[in-house]
């Protein structure tokens, strides 16, 4: 009797904690285009956040107020006055207008520009301290938008009155046009009064005149590296980074193109949870098996104790500030759960495995070689740059690097691009590329520059003008190219405006990107 009682004791201990895990567990989050296909889901976000727009104009002292959609948008960032407010005058009047009237017509940027106005913060004793917080240009940028995101996402389920509700995640290359060569928006934040349509993005975006490149969807590279420093700090700039500024105009004009304007647009949302998605894949691909929890994050994450002490206020569904810190991002609660989380780093439009898998679990192709260097600052314009590096002569005599050999390397190779700084108003990004200068016709896609988030420095975003030193893992690249040898690289930068069918309009002189130095090396660790 008593065994049949133990025995019953642990069933019910083993249903319970059944029970609790289910009710810990986060509804998953599914792809826009598998969303899309429930129409019942379609009409409820889209009632949610219609609701929450018309919330935007409650009295700013109120719950409805804190659970609207300009709530939302300006925890993300604002224009106005406030600890973490962004200058108009600095910001918009100074610089992003001017920088706008090189790539568009007067008319254009007006026309984007005039909704945007300055914002007061409610003097309700916490919300100046919620406002604008994003964090961009850090390591806090994946936990802190992993936060923004459960809460967002919790506001809107309430608003929805689904206790199942998820956030959609927006998987880019669902939206691949072969015949256009590019990606469009998916069709569920497009059309006629569609509350999920801004008005605000790349002209011609919302009615397909135009589709953005798809090189700026490419998570590979960041998936090459095995280190959350560079792996975060790379999908920052791609395809983070680089899919604000194709869906916002280059990232010269509002909405998703501006940090402090960004979340008015709902596309952003989606875009933000596929980010989150694949911060996720890559940890289950680092995890191997292991549960991610907090004691997993701190012995595979290589972050200090004080990163994980980072505290930071939100407002829940109910309009009530609640406090965090990163530490708790590992939680069950706050962990996120996602339909499809395997090969997230795959570019499936360029089909390059070899690239990929070298990347991943190989060793760079190339032989034993000294570090290959340009000293002259580079600058690029409106036009194809081409450049050439050559042995380090400062290394010579350095044991720790060694000269070009019939050895094969010992670990990656690596292309640096050291303090990169935007100059004037660019108004074209650039893509990299690793050529085979034996056969100048063959090039392997590297990465593609990202300026979201630059300009006059603002909270949380940065150095200003600087995008600091771009670190790049090309062993995939020299494979593609069957390059063995250091001496047969070569690297081009090509400018582009994140777009298919919209022709170049060039920058005005003295405009563009300065690249400080050029290295390229090869390390068993990453720089």
């Amino acid at each position: 009797m008593r065994s049949m009682q133990s025995s019953m004791a642990r069933l019910l201990a083993l249903l319970f904690c059944l029970l609790c895990s289910v009710a810990h567990a986060q509804p998953a989050r599914i792809s826009v285009a598998e969303f899309s296909k429930d129409p019942a889901s379609v009409e409820s976000l889209k009632s949610a956040i219609d609701a929450m727009r018309k919330g935007s104009e409650a009295d700013p002292m109120s719950e409805a107020f804190r659970t609207s959609l300009a709530y939302w948008a300006n925890t993300h960032g604002y224009i106005g006055t406030g600890t973490h407010a962004t200058s108009m005058q600095k910001y918009i009047i100074d610089y992003r207008m001017p920088q706008c009237l090189q790539a568009y017509p007067k008319s254009t940027c007006d026309a984007y520009y005039k909704h945007v106005v300055n914002i007061d913060v409610p003097a309700d004793g916490f919300t100046d301290s919620i406002w604008g917080t994003c964090q961009h240009g850090n390591l806090f940028f994946l936990p802190w938008h992993r936060f923004y995101l459960h809460y967002f996402e919790r506001t809107v389920r309430k608003h929805t009155g689904n206790p199942k509700f998820a956030l959609p995640y927006w998987n880019y290359f669902d939206n691949y046009v072969p015949t256009k060569q590019g990606i469009a928006l998916p069709p569920l934040v497009v059309g006629g009064q569609n509350t999920l349509q801004d008005t605000w993005r790349t002209p011609g975006l919302n009615e397909a005149k135009v589709v953005m490149d798809a090189s700026s969807a490419d998570a590979s590279q960041a998936f090459a590296f095995n280190d959350f420093t560079n792996f975060s700090n790379t999908l920052q700039g791609q395809p983070h980074g680089a899919m604000h500024c194709a869906v916002g105009s280059g990232c010269v004009m509002p909405d998703i193109g501006l940090v402090p304007i960004a979340g008015a647009d709902p596309v952003f949302y989606m875009h933000h949870a596929n980010i989150d998605r694949l911060w996720q894949c890559w940890m289950v691909r680092k995890a191997n098996g292991q549960k991610i929890d907090l004691a997993w994050a701190r012995a595979n994450l290589g972050m200090p104790d004080a990163w994980y002490e980072q505290a930071y206020t939100f407002i829940d569904e109910n309009g009530k500030p609640v406090n965090v810190k990163v530490a708790d991002v590992f939680s069950e609660q706050y962990m996120p759960s996602y339909d499809q989380l395997l090969d997230c780093g795959a570019n499936p439009v360029a089909k390059r495995p070899l690239l990929l898998a070298t990347a991943v679990k190989g060793r760079s192709p190339l032989r034993a070689h000294r570090t290959q260097v340009l000293d002259t600052p580079t600058t690029l314009g409106n036009t194809t740059v081409n450049v050439s590096l050559r042995p380090d002569p400062s290394l010579k005599a350095e044991s720790n690097d060694t000269a070009e050999s019939a050895s094969p390397s010992d670990g990656h190779t690596y292309l640096v691009l050291e303090d990169v700084t935007l100059v004037g108003l660019p108004t074209l990004t650039y893509k990299v590329y690793i050529t085979n200068r034996k056969n100048p016709k063959k090039s392997s896609y590297v990465a593609t520059f990202s300026f979201f988030g630059t300009g006059p420095a603002h909270e949380g975003h940065g150095d200003g003008n600087s995008l600091g030193d771009l670190v790049y893992q090309v062993s995939g690249n020299l494979a593609e190219l069957g390059i063995q040898s250091a001496d047969d690289i070569g690297i081009r930068f090509e400018p582009t405006n994140l777009l298919v069918g919209q022709k170049l309009r060039a920058q005005a002189a003295g405009n563009g990107v300065k690249v400080g130095r050029i290295r390229l090396q090869t390390s068993a660790d990453a720089p």
